[in-house]
């Protein structure tokens, strides 16, 4: 039986704080599902590889990639400010990603839509979130007669 794993993170603020701007009112939760030993004999060691040619660094102090950071030019991407460097990374980084097999699972959530409809009853963004890409995942899981497990990009001190 295969056995799938589950890669997730968000974007957006998960709380009902600040409902009135897209940053604010919108919740992303979105995970990469892909089939373990697929991960491991392929997708890392070849992730890894793109990310060393292109942007050379400690091994120890792997970079993550993070779209703002890539976006920006910021942190261990800051070289990516080359345009022949950045040309080579985004081409290679394409490549890559079309290369793979993977499935994405995305759930958008529009907090204050959400809030006005359920009020005091309404769950938290996240949790909620959450808990309908989980729905999502275990239907991928039973079409595809597999077993799956599940791992969460840290999202802060209070959150973890």
């Amino acid at each position: 039986m295969l056995k799938y794993r589950l890669y997730i993170d968000e974007s957006g603020d998960h709380g009902y704080g600040d409902l009135d701007g897209p940053g604010g009112q919108y919740l992303a939760i979105t995970g990469l599902v892909i089939e373990a030993e697929s991960y491991r004999s392929q997708f890392h060691p070849r992730l890894e590889r793109l990310k060393q040619e292109v942007l050379p660094h400690d091994p120890d102090r792997p970079m993550v990639l993070h779209r703002r950071d890539i976006k920006d030019a910021t942190g261990a991407f800051g070289r990516l400010r080359e345009p022949e460097l950045r040309q080579k990374f985004d081409a290679e980084l394409l490549e890559f990603l079309t290369e793979q097999s993977y499935a994405i699972i995305t759930v958008v959530l529009d907090k204050k839509a959400h809030k006005e409809k359920y009020g005091a009853a309404a769950y938290h963004p996240y949790h909620y979130s959450l808990s309908v890409l989980m729905e999502r995942y275990c239907g991928f899981l039973r079409v595809h007669n597999a077993r799956g497990d599940v791992l969460a990009e840290s999202r802060g001190r209070k959150e973890d």
